[in-house]
């Protein structure tokens, strides 16, 4: 009767311990559950206008578009020219309709390639700025975070309204949408871009 005794008392401790451990367990399972995250948000399309270190880059190439622009226009007018000056030549003039022909076939050729090559290079040089600007602010916006204990920061996208009546436009948005609300204390944008353009002026 005493070893029955001893037994189920062992039993009963056994099982006490292990109900207090599980207890425990989830205490502190619930516990790393509950503790709350700490989330920002970022603007990167005002970041990337009011950076100051990417202001005369992106004047730059402005006016590298601008040019490439001009240049097209300018072969344009000579395609219209040629097309009125091959209208007032007379059909009997076989010989000279064909070489007006293949000045209008080169130019428009040129227009052509030029066009491609200019889209081409404009595309690479946007790339390259952008992703000059996106490891800028990534930088910084992790250098602020990992300062004020901040473990998750967003790109804010609160600005792009969800289509009123597209819904195929409102599906591709939704897949790619990170911010509903967002209050003013958690966006970082201000505090990034003082302290990014102050790092540019001291030359950092």
């Amino acid at each position: 009767m005493k070893s029955n005794t001893r037994f189920v008392a062992l039993t009963l401790g056994i099982a006490l311990v292990a109900a207090i451990a599980a207890t425990l367990g989830a205490g502190v399972a619930a516990s790393r559950q509950a503790a709350p995250s700490a989330v920002a948000v970022v603007d990167i399309d005002r970041l990337s206008t009011d950076l100051e270190e990417f202001k005369i880059p992106r004047e730059q190439f402005i006016a590298k578009q601008n040019a490439w622009t001009e240049e097209l226009k300018g072969l344009q007018a000579r395609l219209a020219s040629l097309d009125e000056e091959l209208d007032l030549i007379p059909e009997g003039s076989t010989d000279a309709r064909i070489n007006k022909i293949i000045q209008r076939t080169t130019v428009e050729s040129e227009i052509k390639t030029k066009g491609q090559l200019f889209q081409q290079a404009s595309d690479l040089e946007q790339a390259k700025l952008f992703k000059r600007m996106y490891d800028k602010i990534a930088d910084g916006a992790a250098r602020i975070a990992q300062r004020d204990g901040i473990d998750l920061v967003l790109v804010d996208d609160r600005i792009f309204a969800i289509p009123a009546t597209n819904r195929a436009a409102q599906s591709a948005m939704l897949e790619s949408k990170k911010v509903l609300y967002a209050s003013e204390p958690v966006d970082l944008t201000d505090e990034l871009l003082t302290m990014l353009n102050n790092e540019f002026s001291a030359g950092k």
